[in-house]
């Protein structure tokens, strides 16, 4: 079955509640269906299509806000975007999270941020916004900026059911079960993050998790800066992930512009992308390693790393921002002599990966540590929309670089890897054995690669709307993109894959041991900045300040001494 017969199905079936069909493409469909039908036609594209919901877009506008859900149908290599609208001044819109469980954080999000109410969601918390942010102020809606917000920073006060904060249900008048916090800081945790364990005894029966410690602004920032500077902007989402970031957001704009690439960047953005893959994995092996206590592990993963590192800074000038993908293309050569030196560098990095799969995968201590631990099943993956080794790892086959082609993957040849048993070992075989499939995919890029132009000529980006799907290390990356015309994006929604990997950890970690919480979290591979874009507010009460590179390094530098001297080194 193809995409446009899919969508024929939905129009014979749902023929009442679909009111416009366009197909942008043979791998983009979009429907235009009516609010009040909105759960009818989710349920039928995830339960009967089986179609996986990779995110929901709102977009605001004068009147109503849009909402497009974004259905990946991973099989038929293509997205089909459900297009319903809310009106203004106080949108309201069925709940889907009932039906699919990956779209309770989405709509949570959507609320923070542009005040759609979404009826009978089960779990109305805040989660982007903090909770002394001010009721009913909404920093992505269009009016925003012209609300005055004389309050902010004050404390408010928040209705009990829109906390954000985790609640303690179940464990009130229950003697033998006690609430076992785990973070905002937490030696596992690179970022500030906080789950609330209930547990009994040593069994953990219940999680609950807090998020946006964090605010970025990434989004909104997008939307004030040219089409050209945000792939600068976007790379910074995450630093394992600087590659991935920025090539989603170009095939988005280059999907609504219909702008073809030429062949050498598509071969070029493959290989930084498969060395960011293999650098990105590493470091999770690395630091898995290290966590539970295998330290040779750890030390010979960073030792053959670094390669990759050195790699990725010959041939873009950095080892973590690259900043190499533009609109059309890349923004730098890489010449064809370097390609020798490459393959010597991967010869060693092959070499060091052999020795570091055979040590896990022969080890019988990390079997009795790893197997049956913090399994995630195939339904579960499912039902929360996992993505990426996170998915991979509990059966569910799917990976974006074959399932939606794009750079070179299409033109060499490379396998999914999967594994089913879904316990924290699947997953790190699964990063394992990806690396291989890197080196693979590398090899005969540099084999394979053609001469010719870098990028297209990008006169001007038309009024436009676009989706960049990527397979990032950790999973899906999806970037939707919505052009007027002008030089600026008016609407750049990104989902890292974090964002749909993270809340698998209910289903993972309940019913396992407290001692294997933290393994079977760090599992998933978590970002959490990857989640975190809220706009940033600037206090209009405080005067404006601004800083050079030169008053900036002083800055730390001073900081950095104070710290010295608070630690007494």
């Amino acid at each position: 079955m193809s995409l446009s017969k899919l969508v024929g199905s939905i129009q014979s079936r749902l023929a009442d509640a679909v009111l416009a069909v366009k197909e942008r493409s043979p791998r983009r469909m979009w429907v235009t269906v009516r609010p009040e039908r909105i759960r009818e036609v989710a349920r039928y594209l995830f339960e009967d299509a089986g179609g996986r919901l990779a995110t929901i877009s709102g977009v605001d506008g004068r009147d109503e806000t849009d909402l497009l859900y974004h259905f990946c149908f991973d099989q038929l290599e293509g997205v089909v975007t459900v297009r319903t609208s809310a009106a203004k001044p106080t949108p309201e819109i069925d709940s889907v999270a009932t039906l699919v469980e990956g779209a309770n954080w989405i709509e949570r999000e959507i609320h923070d941020l542009l005040g759609v109410k979404f009826r009978g969601h089960p779990d109305m918390r805040r989660l982007i916004l903090a909770d002394d942010w001010p009721e009913g102020v909404y920093p992505l809606r269009c009016d925003f900026r012209k609300e005055e917000l004389p309050e902010y920073g004050a404390q408010q006060p928040v209705p009990p059911s829109r906390s954000g904060r985790p609640r303690e249900q179940g464990v009130a008048g229950t003697a033998h079960r006690i609430l076992l916090p785990i973070g905002p800081y937490h030696p596992l945790q690179e970022e500030a993050e906080f789950f609330q364990l209930t547990i009994e005894g040593e069994r953990v029966v219940d999680m609950d998790m807090r998020t946006s410690y964090n605010h970025r602004g990434i989004e909104q920032l997008s939307t004030t800066k040219t089409f050209d500077q945000v792939p600068f902007v976007v790379e910074r989402v995450c630093g394992i992930c600087s590659a991935s970031h920025p090539l989603a957001y170009v095939q988005a704009v280059e999907e609504l512009a219909g702008i073809e690439v030429p062949e050498r960047a598509l071969y070029l953005r493959t290989i930084v992308n498969e060395l960011e893959r293999i650098h990105s994995h590493m470091l999770w092996v690395g630091l898995a390693g290290h966590f539970l206590g295998y330290n040779t592990v750890w030390m010979w993963t960073w030792r053959y790393r670094e390669p990759v590192l050195d790699l990725l800074e010959v041939m873009t000038g950095s080892r973590i921002n690259y900043a190499n993908a533009r609109v059309g293309g890349v923004r730098r050569e890489i010449s064809n002599d370097l390609w020798p030196l490459v393959n010597e560098k991967l010869d060693e990095v092959a070499a060091g990966l052999d020795l570091i799969t055979k040590a896990v995968l022969d080890d019988p201590v990390l079997h009795a540590r790893l197997k049956g631990v913090g399994v995630l099943s195939k339904e579960d993956a499912i039902r929360f929309c996992a993505t990426g080794p996170t998915a991979r790892g509990s059966g569910v086959p799917i990976d974006v670089r074959r399932d939606d082609p794009y750079a070179a993957y299409d033109r060499v040849d490379w396998e999914v890897i999967v594994q089913e048993e879904g316990d924290v070992f699947a997953k790190a075989v699964v990063r394992l054995l990806e690396c291989f499939e890197a080196i693979k995919i590398i090899r005969q890029c540099t084999k394979e690669i053609p001469d010719g132009p870098l990028s297209a000529e990008v006169r001007e980006i038309p009024p436009g709307e676009g989706i960049g799907r990527v397979e990032a290390p950790r999973g899906e990356t999806f970037h939707y993109v919505k052009s007027d015309g002008s030089n600026f994006p008016v609407r750049h929604k990104i989902r890292a894959p974090s964002f749909v990997n993270v809340p698998s950890f209910k289903a993972s970690c309940i019913g396992e041991l407290v001692a294997d919480v933290a393994i079977t979290l760090a599992s998933v591979d978590p970002c959490y900045s990857c989640t975190e874009r809220v706009a940033v507010v600037r206090d209009r009460n405080r005067p404006e300040q601004k800083f050079g590179l030169d008053e900036l390094i002083r800055l730390s530098q001073e900081r950095t001494a104070e710290l010295r001297r608070q630690l007494g080194a």
